[in-house]
């Protein structure tokens, strides 16, 4: 006849076993979460240490690296990574000190501070303590979160002569084609004013006397 194990178990909510409950690598379940505990041996005394699962609540230490296919949330307790210059980082805060870690390594960031209900505040400073780390320093406690980028980056690009308002339809064929205006161009605009590209120097005018 098949025998069955039944281990230590609650159907409470929450409830987590003690050191007082299990015996040293006893396990023990939380039927309700889903949770398993186990009771951990050490040098520094025994603990109760939950076993990961497909969900886990509270802190995990891993050694070595770790692979997934993505991540979710908003990013905010992470530090001391190595963040692409392109992105940005979010860190949350409470209290009148705010240190960023960004790992951005920018000796010039963009820095802007927001308080929880999303209204950009202006703090009393800013610094940058050095390429991964801005400071920021208000009056009083406030609780909100920074965001830092990359600053100092230059944009470059094209915009279709199409999508700028004012071209006559000549104009925005020849924009397309030749792409940029050289030095010698000449612009002819339908209209009131004909000119060239060219400009002409007047050392001085004189508006004379009235």
């Amino acid at each position: 006849m098949a025998q069955i194990i039944r281990l230590k178990r609650s159907t409470v909510a929450g409830s987590v076993p003690t050191t007082s409950d299990l015996t040293t690598g006893e396990l023990a379940i939380n039927v309700h979460d889903g949770k398993v505990f186990l009771r951990k041996s050490g040098s520094a005394g025994d603990d109760i240490r939950q076993v990961v699962t497909d969900e886990f609540t509270g802190s995990l230490n891993v050694n070595g690296s770790v692979t997934a296919s993505f991540f979710t949330g908003d990013g905010s307790g992470l530090t001391n990574i190595t963040v692409d210059q392109s992105a940005t980082v979010k860190q949350s805060f409470t209290g009148t000190t705010w240190t960023v870690n960004h790992n951005l390594n920018a000796p010039n960031p963009i820095v802007q501070a927001y308080d929880s209900d999303d209204y950009q505040i202006v703090p009393q400073s800013i610094r940058i303590t050095d390429s991964d780390t801005v400071t920021i320093t208000f009056p009083n406690s406030v609780t909100g979160y920074a965001v830092v980028a990359k600053g100092g980056h230059i944009v470059s690009g094209s915009v279709d002569a199409d999508n700028i308002s004012g071209f006559d339809e000549k104009v925005k064929t020849k924009l397309n084609t030749d792409g940029v205006f050289s030095g010698s161009a000449q612009v002819t605009l339908s209209g009131d004013v004909t000119g060239t590209a060219a400009s002409s120097s007047i050392a001085s005018i004189d508006g004379g006397d009235i």
